[in-house]
């Protein structure tokens, strides 16, 4: 869902680009076919996604905080926060470091969560964690800061808030219908699912997932169907506009 941003920046012949909250490498080879020649570095929290990364081809990656970037001033051609501002503690203090180390002509490219259906079953899963009195999810709030940025208004007002102007701002809706079994294995693998569970029993853990099961198999083909909204921008040194 990420990749219309790579067809709007900068990419080709580009030097230097900064991936900020890389994770696993998924931008990889959607950067690395735009930019064949350039330095693409990945930078993340978490070691061990940054080592799955590697084993991807990514050998350029280092663990940091987006919110104090390793990186010098006016060095960065292009930057990418795809899918990970709103796990900022201070989304406004991560751009205004990406504004840091971006040259004077550099971009800045932003991918976030606009209207979220929420994918499909999630209330069941709170509804059957519920009932079997599974712990709150541990998660801190502090790192799950989508409603600040969730339209094209307050993504925009973020943004200006970090000293970056915006260049453009979009919206696309995406589809990706759902079969059961790759459903309830995503589920299982992350979101509040996988953090809630393991606070059962494995007894009552085993009846949560039957029940849910039980209850998604009713759905029909346009229940499965997931619709997210997805928000686009790319910005610039204020400066520079």
């Amino acid at each position: 869902m990420a990749r219309p941003i790579f067809g709007a920046l900068p990419l080709t012949g580009t030097p230097t680009v900064l991936d900020v909250g890389a994770g696993t490498g998924a931008t990889l080879s959607y950067v690395r076919a735009t930019a064949p020649a350039a330095r693409i570095v990945g930078l993340d929290r978490a070691e061990g996604m940054l080592d799955v990364a590697k084993g991807k081809g990514w050998g350029a990656v280092a663990v940091a905080d987006g919110q104090k970037l390793p990186a010098r001033s006016d060095s960065v051609d292009v930057g990418l926060f795809v899918f990970v501002l709103f796990h900022f503690p201070d989304p406004v203090e991560a751009l205004r470091e990406i504004r840091r180390t971006l040259r004077p002509d550099g971009r800045v490219g932003i991918v976030v969560w606009g209207t979220d259906p929420g994918v499909p079953g999630a209330k069941i899963w709170t509804e059957e964690l519920d009932r079997k009195e599974a712990a709150p999810d541990p998660r801190q709030p502090s790192v799950v800061q989508v409603a600040t940025m969730n339209t094209p208004e307050k993504l925009t007002q973020l943004i200006q808030s970090s000293g970056l102007a915006v260049e453009k701002l979009w919206a696309e809706t995406f589809s990706h219908p759902f079969k059961l079994e790759d459903l309830i294995k995503l589920q299982l693998g992350c979101g509040v699912a996988s953090r809630r569970l393991p606070s059962l029993s494995a007894k009552r853990r085993a009846k949560c997932e039957a029940r849910v099961r039980e209850r998604i198999a009713a759905f029909t083909p346009e229940e499965l169907e997931y619709k997210p909204e997805v928000l686009f921008a790319v910005a610039g040194s204020a400066t520079t506009n």
